[in-house]
């Protein structure tokens, strides 16, 4: 599966932390996706960029050197696995259309009736190489323009266009216009989680810091604490029981101004297709044997590290008895797990 990563923050940051130096990076990604790199962000002038190339991210000096250096309000980052087409510049995401950056992450049929409908909102010049993800995202690039430049609005209308149109295994999403950025998980193929980091005062520290007990690794990334970021990815990037799996068929917006939305504006998909549907390029691009044992393996440990925070505040909560300061247990009726408020997401996937 292609990898998808996005970053969100109040100010200009690095996203080294994230793309280089956590427990489960892009970098550490990128050896199961290895056929395109490519990052698109907004630059200090408040103009869309994007830089790609057909190698993997390991064997990529410029990827290391601009993944220390790039500082950004809002960046989005991709690691393609081929689902059959060509190793080239213009199968490689993000794709940068009419101010649009937009990334994909799974595999939908391009019929003629799609083919056709991108042309009359004058969007099929924008395809310029032979992936669906090209043309999903010239789809979602003439719907914005055909609902006045409004990306949620656009985003949308594109999305349930193909819900009802398309023959779909999975459409996973970041785009990102400006500062303003969409995800979507449709359906609940593939994952897609975010975490929501809200900014640390810390006279003790200027900088975050990530661990990870699992691999024993500490990053440091010299961004201040001060920073409130949202960070969006196809699987959690450490170990913090806050990742959050979106739910199938979620839209989460991210507005300029930092503030997080969520709804789940799409009915059933007309023709859902299987991992059985798919052509056998396309079907080893979504079941990659290796990565699946090495997500499993990280989904395993994150589990076991919410459990044990659970478990510390259980013991914290005895240790106080109702009545007495510390205890926090009439905040989470009986049956609840305070360190599991996902776990409904988690079984619908």
């Amino acid at each position: 599966m292609c990898r998808l990563f996005a970053l969100h923050s109040d100010h200009p940051v690095t996203a080294d932390l994230w793309l280089l130096d956590a427990p489960y990076s892009l970098l550490n990604q990128s050896r199961f996706n290895a056929d395109g790199t490519g990052l698109g962000w907004i630059d200090e002038e408040g103009q869309p960029r994007i830089r790609k190339r057909p190698v993997a991210a390991y064997a990529s000096e410029a990827f290391t050197g601009f993944a220390t250096t790039l500082r950004s309000r809002a960046m989005l980052a991709h690691l393609r696995l081929s689902s059959g087409t060509g190793h080239c510049d213009e199968n490689t995401h993000p794709f940068l259309q009419d101010g649009i950056i937009s990334a994909h992450n799974g595999v939908l049929e391009i019929t003629e009736e799609m083919r056709q409908r991108v042309a009359a909102l004058g969007a099929a010049h924008h395809v310029q190489g032979s992936t669906d993800s090209e043309w999903m995202a010239a789809l979602i690039t003439g719907e914005v323009a055909a609902h006045g430049g409004d990306l949620r609005t656009g985003v949308t209308a594109a999305l349930c266009w193909i819900a009802g149109h398309v023959p779909v295994y999975s459409v996973n999403v970041l785009v990102m216009k400006g500062e303003e950025l969409i995800a979507v998980r449709l359906p609940a193929t593939n994952e897609l989680w975010i975490l929501d980091r809200p900014a640390v005062v810390d006279t003790r520290d200027d900088a975050l810091e990530q661990s990870s007990d699992s691999l024993t690794v500490r990053a440091r990334s010299e961004d201040p604490r001060g920073a409130r970021s949202v960070v969006i990815a196809s699987e959690p990037l450490d170990d913090d029981p806050a990742w959050r799996l979106l739910d199938s068929g979620e839209l989460v917006h991210l507005t300029a101004d930092g503030r997080v939305r969520s709804d789940r504006p799409f009915g059933p998909l007309a023709h859902a297709l299987s991992i059985e549907d798919l052509g056998l390029s396309a079907a080893a691009s979504q079941a990659h044997a290796a990565q699946a044992r090495a997500h499993d393996a990280r989904r395993r440990h994150l589990t076991e590290n919410t459990a044990s925070t659970a478990n510390i505040a259980s013991t914290a909560n005895t240790a106080h008895p109702a009545g007495t300061a510390g205890t926090a247990s009439t905040a989470h009726p009986a049956g609840a797990d305070p360190a599991r408020p996902h776990e409904s997401a988690e079984n619908a996937a």
